[in-house]
């Protein structure tokens, strides 16, 4: 099995830097878990998006079967 994003890069920065395991973890953690948390909310936004268009059709359609709410 492949190693976890998280644990590939902290040895990586390790090896290009002089931080220790636990530095080089934390911020690689921090950096993965903001990067999560931006693409979580990257996903609602495109989801609220995706259905105030599918209402907006939904309405149109409505409208042109000359239908009423």
């Amino acid at each position: 099995m492949d190693e976890h994003p998280v644990i590939r890069f902290t040895k990586e920065l390790m090896v290009v830097t002089d931080l220790d395991q636990t530095a080089a973890g934390a911020f690689v953690r921090t950096v993965y878990q903001e990067g999560m948390h931006d693409g979580e909310q990257r996903v609602i936004v495109d989801l609220h998006r995706r259905d105030r268009r599918i209402a907006e059709l939904e309405e149109e359609l409505a409208r042109s079967r000359g239908e009423s709410d």
